[in-house]
């Protein structure tokens, strides 16, 4: 068996065992910062990202429909909002739980490839920090919303950096590990937040985006926030099945 190693050369790509094998050691990582309390701490900087990638893709859909995106703020608790205006709701809505199943979709994808790999971390670390900048900086300037401002802005300026310094400067291994340990966050958190959003649902719970699609629809909450899961299931397994498991059928035949 070859040694598992982040070192290969920057021109080839790597094997499917080893990338496979460091896929697994993301998917490691991340059970034991989720079940060790020593590690746990560790999960606190991926929800702020991912509530990040959560509120922005609101934002992101509001502009692709037509509408404004406002500004978006995160807070020290890992929750987040995003003002928008106009554009089509019934899509600006869920965009937030299923945009970040759909980040962790398209990372899973192109982590086929270190190549790709390190295009998409250098694009989200670009995105995120112009995004921040443009959507965040606004916050600053409401008294009431400044600390939030701070956070939101120094979180996004940082995870971008972060993005785009991995994306120059890390060995092919290093790239292939990093972008499926967020991709696997991003599955997990998804799933993780649509389950709360149902428990949010049965209690007839304001505030959340499956009791805005119930005023906007007059569907119950909970029939959204089950579709949502449906949705993100189909999203991470479709990107499983369309980058192992189907290259694996068309040999088998």
């Amino acid at each position: 068996m070859k040694r598992l190693s982040f070192n290969s050369s920057n021109s080839s790509e790597l094997s499917t065992e080893r990338t496979l094998l460091l896929i697994g050691l993301a998917g490691l990582v991340t059970i034991l910062m989720t079940t060790m309390p020593i590690l746990n701490l560790l999960n606190y900087p991926f929800r702020l990202l991912l509530t990040l990638v959560h509120e922005l893709a609101h934002g992101l859909a509001a502009l692709l429909t037509g509408g404004d995106f406002i500004r978006f703020m995160i807070f020290t608790d890992g929750s987040g909002r995003a003002y928008t205006a106009g554009g089509w709701r019934l899509l600006v809505i869920p965009a937030g739980y299923l945009g970040t199943a759909l980040f962790g979709a398209v990372l899973i994808i192109l982590g086929r490839s270190h190549r790709w790999s390190r295009l998409a971390m250098a694009f989200v670390g670009a995105t995120m920090m112009f995004l921040t900048l443009r959507y965040g900086i606004p916050n600053l300037f409401s008294g009431r919303y400044f600390l939030g401002g701070i956070l939101t802005v120094v979180s996004g300026v940082a995870f971008g950096s972060i993005f785009l310094s991995l994306a120059l400067r890390s060995k092919p291994g290093e790239v292939i590990f990093l972008i499926h340990l967020v991709a696997i966050q991003a599955g997990t958190t998804a799933f993780s937040d649509i389950m709360t959003l149902v428990g949010l649902s049965v209690r007839n719970a304001p505030f959340n985006d499956a009791q805005s699609m119930a005023e906007l629809t007059f569907i119950p909450a909970i029939v959204w926030a089950v579709l949502w899961i449906i949705g993100a299931m189909l999203l991470i397994g479709g990107a499983i099945w369309f980058t192992w498991l189907m290259p694996i059928a068309l040999k088998q035949r």
